[in-house]
This record gives structure tokens, C-alpha cells and sequence, in this order.
């Protein structure tokens, strides 16, 4: 007689003599397992396996060492700087209770520190009443290049650029601070004692070129104590600053570099 090759428990009916074969489940068990180990468990899973580690650790390790060159290339870059060199109040009258004024700046912003491209994105000066009152918003800046739609103007490394910024304000327009009565009122009393303070707010955003990618620049640049005489108008000359031959530099906030916490 041929030898069976089923596997499993027999069982005889005593009553009948005869034998029931009841399969063994768990050889079926231990083939399921084998096949699931042959197709995820073999060599060519675990040469994936190991190579997508492998890449992991080079991608984090590659990551670790670009973060430390770029803090180290950050702490040797400073933000540009400014300086005032002539402001000039081209008009100034209070009539009614409002103000009608013109002021003319020359600005210049030097990128000889930084020594990296910037793209300025956005810029806005405001001039104040002594320390924080404003009384008039800058004229836009036209654009640099009627080509370019992504900011206003650039600087190349080592560059000084200068700008001549405007003020002006009737006391009527929408688009200017509204200055009120009391304020008015201390302008018109300082002025008839021949000096009147001002200062300049300036808001910058911008982008600097670092490892070939533009990381984000916001800067708060501001010029105080800007002291123009004023009993030039009784010769009929535009009251200029005191010091006519004195640059004055803006104090620069920079309240972000970017946003890696740098």
C-alpha cells in the first residue's frame, strides 16, 4: 500500500473501523508564515531597507552641517545701513488748524557691511512730530526696472544707493495720518521759537541672497532728533537741519532674518 502524503491526526470509528484524517492547521500556519517571510523578509528587502537608512542618516547629517554653515555665514552678515544727509522743509504753514507741509530727504543706504545681494520688497518712511506722532507718509518709490515685479529696487555687494524721498501733506488727503488739534497747536508754538524737532520711520522689507536662496530681511531703521531751524524763514530761505554738514545715521531694528531662527 502507498504511504499518504496528508498530514494531520487520525482518528478511528470504532463502530465502522475506519479512520478519519483531520488536517493538521498548524503546518498551513507555519507555510503562510513562511510565505509571507520569503516575499518580505528576504534579501532583496533587506538591501532596501538598509539603503533607505543609510540615506537618511546622509540626508540628516548633510542637513546638521548646512544649518552650522549658514549661522556661521549669518553671524559675519549685518543688515544695511542708513543715513540722512540733508533735510530740507520745502513749505510748512499752519492755516485753520491744519497743517500743509513738504519735506524733502536724502537718504542713503550703504551695503558695504553686508556684502551680499538685497532685494527690497517693500519700503515706507514716515516723518514724525518729535519721537512718534506722524504727520506725513513718504511718496512711493518709482520701481527700478519696469521689469522687474518682484520688489521695488536692489543692491549688489558693496554698494551705496541714494534716495530722495518726499513729504507731503495739505491735512486733507486720505492717504496721509490725521493730525490732531493739540498737536497742531504745540507745532505752531515750537516753531515761532525758531526750532522744531522731527523724526524719520523707515520699514523695510527685504530679502538677502544667502547659499543661493533669498531668506526674508525686515528692518526698522529710525532717525530721531532731526532739529530744523526754522527762523531761516524770515529770510525767505527753506529751514534745513541744524547741522547742515552732519550725516546723521538711522538706528536699525532687524526683527527677523528669516524664519529658521536665525
Amino acid at each position: 500500500m502507498a504511504s499518504s502524503s496528508l498530514h494531520g491526526e487520525s482518528r478511528i470509528d470504532r463502530g465502522t473501523n475506519t479512520y478519519t484524517l483531520i488536517p493538521a492547521l498548524q503546518d498551513n500556519e507555519e507555510n503562510e508564515e513562511s510565505y509571507n517571510c520569503d516575499e518580505f523578509c528576504g534579501t532583496p528587502w533587506r538591501i532596501a531597507r538598509t539603503f533607505v537608512g543609510v540615506i537618511a542618516i546622509v540626508v540628516l547629517f548633510v542637513t546638521v552641517i548646512t544649518n552650522e554653515h549658514n549661522m556661521a555665514k549669518m553671524s559675519h552678515i549685518t543688515p544695511p545701513r542708513f543715513f540722512i544727509h540733508s533735510l530740507r522743509v520745502a513749505t510748512f504753514n499752519i492755516s485753520q488748524g491744519e497743517l500743509s507741509a513738504t519735506w524733502n530727504v536724502n537718504l542713503t543706504i550703504s551695503n558695504e557691511i553686508n556684502s551680499t545681494f538685497v532685494n527690497f520688497l517693500t519700503f515706507k518712511a514716515t516723518m514724525l512730530y518729535k519721537e512718534d506722532i506722524p504727520l506725513a507718509f513718504s511718496t512711493p518709490i518709482p520701481l527700478e526696472s519696469l521689469l522687474d515685479t518682484h520688489g521695488i529696487f536692489s543692491m549688489n555687494k558693496n554698494e551705496n544707493k541714494t534716495l530722495h524721498l518726499s513729504f507731503n501733506t495739505t491735512g486733507w488727503e486720505k492717504d496721509q495720518p490725521v493730525v490732531d488739534d493739540d498737536v497742531i497747536q504745540n507745532i505752531d508754538e515750537e516753531m515761532k521759537l525758531g526750532v522744531l524737532s522731527f523724526g524719520l520711520k523707515i520699514e523695510v522689507e527685504a530679502e538677502i541672497e544667502l547659499n543661493m536662496m533669498n531668506t526674508a530681511l525686515i528692518m526698522e531703521p529710525y532717525c530721531s532728533n532731526l532739529e530744523v531751524d526754522f527762523t531761516s524763514l524770515e529770510q525767505c530761505k527753506a529751514p534745513t537741519l541744524d547741522d547742515v554738514d552732519e550725516v546723521k545715521e538711522c538706528l536699525s531694528n532687524v526683527d527677523q532674518w528669516n524664519d529658521m531662527g536665525y
